[in-house]
């Protein structure tokens, strides 16, 4: 399924996909385990209704084969904040990035050696040509 077509997740689905960034491809009774060490009391139907909604909008991936379904995420946490970033800036900044960039950039403090690595990325950052935004 594109990103595009890929439906937005509940905070609580989110949750379950950062236990699967976080620990890789797990099953039902891991990702609850999971959140009971972290405090959450959620049931084993819960966790379940939750992987099989992500799983539905083409988050998670599930391995049927064994006894114990195991799920692992199918888009990594780089492409959802992509995914994520474009749309704020489509919804805030009428797809222009860099105003949304700028803003995150202003409001943190960064150290030194995370500015050293912006300006690597900058640096590596190949001109599409494109002219953006009409200015």
């Amino acid at each position: 399924m594109a990103d595009a077509e890929r439906l937005p997740m509940s905070d609580a689905e989110r949750e379950v996909l950062k236990v699967l960034w976080d620990h890789g491809p797990l099953g039902v009774k891991d990702v609850l385990a999971k959140f009971t060490e972290a405090g959450q009391e959620w049931s084993r139907s819960t966790v379940i209704t939750l992987l099989q909604r992500l799983e539905k909008k083409g988050y998670v991936r599930c391995d049927k084969s064994q006894f114990a379904f195991v799920f692992e995420a199918a888009v990594s946490r780089e492409d959802e904040m992509r995914a994520r970033m474009n749309d704020l800036a489509s919804e805030l900044c009428d797809g222009e990035t860099l105003p949304l960039v700028l803003a995150f950039a202003q409001q943190h403090q960064f150290s030194a050696n995370e500015l050293a690595r912006f300006r690597e990325m900058i640096d590596s950052i190949k001109p599409t040509g494109k002219k953006r935004g009409g200015k």
